[in-house]
């Protein structure tokens, strides 16, 4: 299982998601569930598209283990600003569980 970090390298490009699936030819719907890590197993053919219409190589659409200490920082900016329950605390939260899972498999 991955954490994508799609949403983030898309918007990063100003690529709108529609736009993405027009370049990659998959539908609106799978790269929406893809990017909001509701889909785990793409192919490497998925994952070539994507990278390729974003111009970036494919490991540059998912998270790292290296990744965790800055969401981890960026969780605690947000809880300062936003609240401990507010939903982008809580976005980030499943992201680092989703990581620190992984990493312990």
């Amino acid at each position: 299982m991955f954490v994508f970090i799609i949403k983030n390298v898309r918007k990063e490009k100003g690529i709108t998601l529609y736009r993405l699936a027009k370049l990659t030819k998959l539908s609106y719907s799978y790269l929406s569930e893809l990017e909001n890590n509701k889909v785990f197993n793409p192919s490497l053919s998925t994952m070539h598209k994507i990278a390729t219409a974003l111009n970036v190589k494919i490991n540059d659409l998912f998270y790292s283990k290296l990744d965790i200490d800055m969401l981890k920082e960026e969780m605690y900016r947000r809880i300062n600003e936003s609240g401990i329950d507010s939903t982008e605390v809580l976005e980030i939260s499943n992201i680092i569980d989703l990581l620190v899972t992984m990493n312990m498999n």
